[in-house]
């Protein structure tokens, strides 16, 4: 694609952890547009520890500026609280000017918002209905959980409103937001985020059945990804007496809980914390299968990369699962996330244990059709074209 050098800013709302899947498709995009001679540059939340993938950006080129948040130092969740009562009015005031002066500083031809959830703003949604620079925006995730009130809504539809692009990883996020907003999207387009596997990858079936080894690879935060639900149903039987033990990779803000929860439910033989860890395709090397009881969801990665991988999914019913995940085919899907529908998903899951192998190839010749080889490039080409036709290519209005 040949285009004059552009200048592409990147702002993560992300303030609730210092990374997570919803900042590959920024990150992977950002560094492509580095390489290919535009000139880059990134706004993130700081955190008191270095964030490996934002040392890579800036070793790419990236021009990357963290902002610090009151609150990002604090672990104890009552000093959190209490810094929040006190300084965020504050710094709902005075940061987004600071970060006025840096975006203008930019120049940019294009900002892409890279939004975790909806409800991430801090104080930051007034600058963008006032700014002149032209913007996009990602929603990586939706729940019904996360219905606005009256007065976000007013904003998140001015907001979504002003932009060239409103992006989703799911269409069923697309539909949930215009369900809560009360509106229709004229100007959305559903993307796909980067995975952090090789699309020709594969990993050998484990070499013994039994016990049935399960990954859950999310970030450890029951609130998001369901990891509770998973252990109370570990716990009661049959499943305490069957031949099946879980692996959780990832690390999050509550590691600490979850560990007490498996030693008070007395699941220390059967659940193990494996941390996290880069190598995607050793995970399933020694697992049978993802299982991921979320409440809410984007488009997980995790599951593309299982699949991709040759292994069968257990997920629940919310964002982009159905999409990909075909029932009893290339895995099972519980209708909610209930203890009652995810054992029974689990229980269809068990059944056919024996087929787990034959719904792993199933699997990856289905994300291969759904996925694009290169969702990053692709990314990359509808941003430079979106700053290349700033005016030509607008599009009507919510």
């Amino acid at each position: 694609m040949n285009v004059a050098t552009r200048s592409i800013v990147f702002v993560s709302t992300l303030n609730g952890a210092p990374w997570g899947g919803s900042e590959e498709l920024w990150r992977v995009t950002a560094q492509r547009l580095t390489e290919q001679g535009h000139k880059v540059a990134a706004s993130v939340c700081r955190w008191p520890q270095p964030v490996a993938q934002l040392i890579s950006l800036r070793r790419a080129g990236v021009s990357v500026s963290e902002r610090w948040m009151a609150t990002s130092k604090l672990r104890s969740w009552s000093l959190r609280k209490l810094v929040r009562l006190i300084f965020d009015p504050l710094l709902c005031r005075a940061y987004p000017r600071v970060f006025k002066r840096w975006l203008s500083g930019r120049k940019p031809d294009l900002v892409c918002i890279s939004k975790g959830w909806i409800g991430e703003d801090h104080g930051f949604m007034e600058l963008w209905l006032a700014a002149r620079a032209d913007y996009v925006v990602v929603v990586q995730a939706a729940g019904e959980q996360m219905w606005p009130t009256d007065g976000e809504a007013a904003k998140l539809i001015k907001f979504f409103q002003k932009a060239r692009r409103v992006f989703f990883v799911s269409e069923r996020n697309r539909a949930l937001l215009e369900t809560q907003l009360g509106i229709e999207f004229a100007n959305a387009e559903v993307v796909r985020n980067p995975f952090n596997v090789q699309r020709s990858a594969t990993s050998p079936w484990p070499a013994t059945s039994e016990p049935v080894q399960l990954a859950c690879v999310a970030r450890l935060d029951p609130q998001a990804k369901g990891q509770d639900l998973l252990l109370h149903l570990l716990a009661a039987e049959p499943w305490r007496s069957r031949p099946i033990a879980v692996s959780f990779y990832g690390k999050g803000r509550s590691e600490e809980g979850l560990r007490r929860l498996v030693q008070r439910l007395g699941l220390t033989a059967k659940v193990k914390f494996c941390g996290h860890t880069s190598e995607v395709a050793e995970i399933w090397a020694n697992h049978h299968a993802l299982v991921l009881p979320s409440r809410f969801e984007g488009l997980p990665l995790v599951a593309v990369e299982a699949m991709l991988c040759g292994r069968p999914v257990i997920v629940t019913d919310v964002g982009g699962n159905t999409e990909i995940v075909e029932q009893g085919i290339t895995g099972f899907i519980a209708q909610a996330a209930t203890l009652p529908h995810l054992n029974l998903a689990m229980e269809q899951a068990w059944a056919q244990r024996h087929n787990w192998k034959v719904m792993g190839k199933a699997a990856s010749q289905r994300i291969r059709q759904i996925m694009p080889a290169d969702p990053a490039r692709d990314f990359a080409d509808k941003l430079l074209w979106l700053a290349e036709k700033r005016e030509e290519s607008r599009v009507p209005a919510i």
